[in-house]
């Protein structure tokens, strides 16, 4: 089956895909960090809906903000603790093996420059600047919900627990889905439902566009609404994207000609995963510089 991640790495490039499906080159501490932090923002999703619950129309906005997050900061503390840990964990196992490399071959290589020990600073560092970026995006959040939820009380003259679904409908998160007609596999990350209608939703910690959303996303937003349709057998018009960095909500509309499109690109997707068909692609210098397969690139 063609999962939808797969879809989203074509949209990228369609040459990385290719070297992707045949030299596979993800190492499991990236996508266990990147899965690691979604779960946090779902399980900050859950928290900042129960606190509201106790939210009440009398309060300012500094004690709503206060009360809305309750909670938070230990889920990211024991989070990232959690991440520290296995980290920690692989780099003894590397260790451990270069050491057992080095007493086979009886020979021992210095770096001068002692590259190894900047390595695990650098992976240190890296983590630091993850739960920075992630503690900014909350506090971003938590200001914007705070403002929304003090209006909205006011106006209705309501308490936070009256108004909670305005907020926070019921949803399903993390929610795995095989199509075997189109041959199609995806886990969305948030499906919120009202009045029975299904409303695909996917969290992004990227930057967004300045209009719209990334090609990527879009081809992603329109594959999770198929997805539901078979699932709940319904139909899908507006699947939303999240860009939670500037706490920013995009349609995407899935109309006809979005679909047409979609089923264009799973066909290209088919013939390199499948069939093994070189793409040809034109080079892009901000996509290019960073690939870790440039110099495969360059060379093919």
């Amino acid at each position: 089956m063609i999962s939808v991640s797969t879809i989203k790495s074509y949209m990228f490039c369609p040459l990385k895909l290719y070297f992707q499906s045949n030299i596979d080159e993800e190492t499991e501490e990236d996508y266990f960090i990147s899965k690691t932090l979604k779960d946090l923002r779902m399980d900050i999703q859950d928290i900042l809906s129960k606190n509201l619950r106790h939210v009440k129309k009398d309060m300012s906005e500094k004690e709503i903000e206060k009360r809305l997050a309750i909670g938070i900061s230990n889920q990211v503390k024991t989070t990232f603790d959690i991440i520290e840990e296995i980290n920690e964990k692989n780099r003894n196992k590397e260790n451990e093996d270069e050491s057992n490399l080095k007493k086979d071959d009886e020979i021992e290589f210095i770096d001068e420059n002692n590259s190894e020990i900047k390595t695990e600073e650098n992976e240190d560092e890296k983590l630091k600047e993850l739960k920075k970026e992630l503690i900014d995006e909350i506090n971003l959040n938590l200001k914007i919900l705070s403002l929304k939820v003090s209006q909205s009380m006011k106006v209705l003259d309501k308490d936070g627990s009256e108004i909670k679904n305005l907020f926070f409908p019921t949803c399903m998160y993390n929610y795995l889905i095989r199509d075997i007609g189109l041959d199609l596999i995806g886990v969305i990350d948030k499906i919120e439902v009202e009045k029975g209608n299904y409303f695909p939703i996917s969290l992004k910690s990227s930057n967004p566009p300045i209009n719209g959303v990334w090609d990527g996303d879009f081809m992603e937003a329109i594959a999770n609404a198929l997805l539901i349709e078979q699932e709940f057998n319904t139909y899908v018009t507006v699947a939303y994207i999240d860009y939670l960095k500037i706490a920013d909500r995009r349609a995407v509309i899935i109309d006809t000609d979005a679909r047409k499109s979609f089923f264009k690109v799973l066909t290209s997707v088919n013939k390199i995963v499948e069939n093994g068909e070189i793409p040809t692609v034109k080079t892009n210098l901000k996509k290019c510089e960073n690939c870790e397969y440039k110099e495969l690139c360059d060379n093919s």
